[in-house]
């Protein structure tokens, strides 16, 4: 009989007002820590870690720097941590699921805002200075999803997580594609799961359903989705390699809602159906066109180059398109703006 080990998250839990005494919350599940130690970001999330987290070891941070990855380490080992809580945005978990597997310690996610897939996956983006990377890392035992503190998030937080999630379609047409070229093989429990989560989140839109907790949920499955897969491919294609290219220049914005906006270009590429996607993420205001993350054509034409040599070998439809193909589902995809009820700000 063949079978693959993996290591997932234990469980998860998403609701109103849950948080409680986060004990309390693993000792259902029969796990039992002495010497937390929370991980915090310096603004509002420190000031709710002193609400939720009061009797616990506390450790701010500024960023997603690797100089913070070894503040956590130090603090850790100086009180002598069994395990390291991530409370705040996807910086905060990133910090604290690097520290963690450096240090061997089991890791729990506690989101306070949903802009990306950080919250479960086995990814965690560090900043070194003169480059970002995507480093493998371990999965949480757990992630604590109180909705409470979720729908209090900026919206543009909230819709860079719906970009993320988004995204997966992107990424999932690009690994079919490595697939066909000879390149990888698709899991296709992995794809499953990561086109379920979208999928879903597109069913809330549609329904008016309460998009917080499909939103949340999604993209811990899609989490779940690369542990499986063993690599990001479920969650990470062309879309993915033109925001870490955008990131290198100036002007660039949050990661959810750059690649979100990068999928409608990179679907059309492939010659699928973005206009679907296009009209309905606009029912939430999501934002359509660079225009509106400020950045313009000539920065985003850059970036499209620049992006197979963010990640060298992987093969994503960018390998194998035209400088005229390019330009041309430049006009066509952001050339006319679909708008729907909200419209979307920066400044939101």
């Amino acid at each position: 009989m063949f079978s693959k080990a993996v290591s997932l998250p234990i469980f998860w839990m998403i609701g109103e007002n849950i948080m409680g005494d986060i004990k309390d919350v693993l000792s259902q599940y029969n796990m039992v820590f002495h010497r937390p130690l929370v991980v915090t970001g310096s603004g509002v999330t420190s000031e709710l870690g002193e609400n939720y987290f009061s009797s616990y070891h506390r450790v701010s941070i500024n960023s997603n720097h690797i100089s913070d990855v070894e503040k956590v380490k130090a603090q850790a080992r100086s009180v002598g941590s069994d395990l390291l809580i991530g409370f705040g945005g996807g910086k905060v978990i990133d910090v604290a699921k690097m520290a963690a597997t450096e240090l061997n310690l089991p890791f729990l996610s506690v989101p306070t805002a949903t802009s990306n897939d950080a919250v479960a996956s086995p990814v965690a983006v560090i900043n070194f200075g003169e480059y970002v990377k995507s480093m493998g890392a371990m999965a949480p035992i757990g992630v604590v999803a109180d909705l409470d503190i979720l729908r209090n998030q900026p919206r543009k937080q909230f819709l860079a997580g719906v970009g993320d999630l988004f995204s997966n379609i992107s990424a999932l047409a690009d690994w079919q594609l490595a697939a066909e070229r000879g390149f990888e093989r698709v899991d296709p429990v992995a794809a499953y799961l990561s086109r379920n989560a979208v999928e879903n989140l597109f069913r809330a839109i549609e329904n008016g359903s309460d998009l917080y907790a499909t939103l949340v949920e999604g993209l811990v499955v899609s989490g779940v989705a690369m542990i499986l897969a063993g690599n990001s491919r479920p969650s990470s294609g062309a879309e993915h390699l033109i925001s870490h290219a955008l990131d290198r220049f100036p002007v660039h914005g949050l990661h959810g809602l750059q690649v979100g906006v990068a999928a409608f270009f990179t679907l059309r590429l492939h010659g699928m159906n973005y206009v679907r996607y296009k009209k309905l993420l606009s029912q939430i205001g999501f934002p359509c066109s660079w225009q509106e993350l400020n950045v313009d054509r000539e920065t985003f034409m850059k970036a499209v180059r620049l992006a197979p040599q963010t990640r060298s070998g992987r093969y994503t439809i960018l390998s194998e398109v035209t400088p005229e193909l390019l330009q041309e589902a430049y006009d066509e995809v952001y050339g006319v703006s679909v708008r729907g009820d909200g419209e979307f700000s920066i400044q939101d």
